[in-house]
């Protein structure tokens, strides 16, 4: 019988607060979390932090924000 190896994250180890979900940066400057339970926002708590722009399909608020910009 082979033993189970297990993969346990060095944050979570050394008990350093981070999250393991991603940052959005979205186009107005607000941000999100991909994960429901985050509820600190900070970039330093993120390994992956993207602008929305990059999400695969893209994001509203980008077509929104160039709407604005355009009827300026």
């Amino acid at each position: 019988m082979i033993a189970e190896r297990q993969i346990q994250c060095a944050d979570c180890v050394s008990d350093v607060d981070h999250c393991h979900d991603s940052l959005l940066r979205h186009a107005d400057g607000s941000l999100e979390c991909t994960g429901v339970n985050c509820v600190d926002l900070a970039s330093s708590r993120h390994a992956l932090s993207i602008d929305c722009a990059e999400l695969q399909g893209g994001c509203g608020c980008v077509d929104a924000t160039r709407g604005e910009l355009l009827a300026s």
